[in-house]
């Protein structure tokens, strides 16, 4: 077929050197043409790169540093297995320090600078929500590791959940009170995000279990003296004392808590326990500590127990579960690429949509507004200095140990 057309033109002959010229210029056009079309991408024999920000440094990078491991991993296991659509994968990342500006900066760098080919999200819902414009203006299809909603609620329809919806998380701790005729409970709340919507599910599933909240209060994120507002909870006397937190802010109210005297039955944080330096840090104080997991390596899903081995061989560590939701990301990306073809990122966005996919973490299923539906949580427990997994019972690797012992 011709390129160009022009209808009752007559036809004329060239003189050989004008139509050498010719040809040399309708070969240009092509190529420009071939290469417009692949704009916005690297180059089609090259890697696949995929593009992100995490916080390696700033109070937030223990855990952080789990997403990236499992980013790392998750890539090496699509490239053993021979690449995305006949191509290896490479990471291109940056170090955002927990600040939304800066992932902002670095988003807009990977997209329009570095022309990566495919996103995934940082850590943390603070920044996914600040860089969800961003990605959504350019049409990304990016798969975040945000438990909030908020980024989920149709706004940002290039943005697919890979982790377990904030409410949710603590439900199995509410569930697990119930059992033990717990009534009454002291809510600690760290002021940003991710703890706010988190202390929203907590209260409504309370409530539906017949669990009084007795005392309430925020606190900003940078606190680092919690004894008074320890000593408030603990005059209320609870059952519980539950935390919508991150690593430092629990470890600082068990601090405070033990060095006050102020007793619960019950004692259990978001994320914080979760985490392998919690342990370290505490020491004796850990035990009897109730977390949330999203993921345990004695969890029989798909591939569970063959992630756990290639971590520890590859990191020197055993994974937690951001390592675990970080792979199984990985996972979901490789199986969307593959359904949509191509590097389309419309087709890709609604690959993730059609998924229900098992992966390291359990089954990765999205609503229609790219909600994670599949996913789920769990309640582990520090005992003898380590993370047991107590609850729900059918999953249980330890009883679990209540109520908790006085300091």
């Amino acid at each position: 077929m011709a390129l160009f057309q022009r209808p009752h033109a007559p036809r004329r002959s060239l003189p050989s050197g004008h139509l050498f010229i010719a040809c040399l210029l309708l070969i240009a056009l092509v190529l420009s043409a071939c290469a417009s079309s692949t704009s916005g991408g690297s180059s089609s024999s090259g890697p696949i790169r995929i593009g992100f920000s995490i916080t390696e440094t700033g109070p937030q990078s223990a855990p952080a540093k789990f997403d990236l491991q499992g980013y790392q991993l998750g890539v090496e296991a699509i490239n053993a297995q021979g690449g995305l659509l006949g191509r290896k994968v490479q990471l291109v990342y940056y170090d955002d320090q927990g600040s939304a500006s800066t992932a902002v900066q670095l988003y807009q760098r990977l997209i329009t600078t570095d022309k990566v080919d495919l996103l995934v999200g940082p850590y943390q819902t603070d920044l996914t929500s600040a860089i969800a414009p961003l990605v959504t203006r350019y049409k990304m299809a990016m798969p975040a590791m945000a438990a909030n909603l908020e980024p989920f609620s149709g706004r940002y329809p290039y943005l697919v959940q890979s982790i377990t919806q904030t409410p949710r998380y603590m439900i199995p701790v509410i569930d697990l009170a119930a059992t033990k005729g717990y009534k009454t409970l002291a809510l600690l709340i760290q002021d940003t995000a991710f703890p706010r919507e988190l202390a929203q599910g907590i209260k409504q599933e309370a409530a539906s279990r017949g669990i009084r909240v007795v005392f309430e209060a925020t606190y900003p994120a940078d606190t680092n003296d919690f004894t008074a507002l320890v000593l408030k909870a603990g005059a209320a006397k609870p059952d519980m004392i539950i935390g919508a937190t991150y690593l430092a802010d629990a470890e600082g109210i068990i601090r405070a808590a033990r060095a006050s005297n102020v007793n619960a039955k019950l004692f259990a944080f978001s994320i914080g326990p979760v985490e392998p330096e919690f342990g370290s840090a505490l020491g004796d104080a850990a035990n009897g500590i109730l977390g949330t997991t999203l993921w345990f390596p004695t969890i029989k899903t798909s591939g569970n127990a063959e992630f756990v081995q290639k971590f520890r061989a590859r990191f020197g560590r055993d994974p937690d579960y951001h390592a675990a939701m970080a792979y199984a990301t990985m996972q979901a990306l490789a199986a969307a690429v593959k359904m949509a073809g191509s590097l389309d990122q419309t087709k890709i966005r609604d690959a993730y949509l059609k998924l229900d996919l098992q992966t390291v973490a359990g089954e990765f299923k999205l609503n229609s507004l790219g909600q994670q539906l599949g996913y789920q949580s769990y309640v582990l427990q520090w005992q003898n200095g380590k993370q047991e997994l107590v609850w729900p019972s059918e999953v249980a690797t330890s009883p679990v140990q209540l109520p908790h012992p006085n300091w």
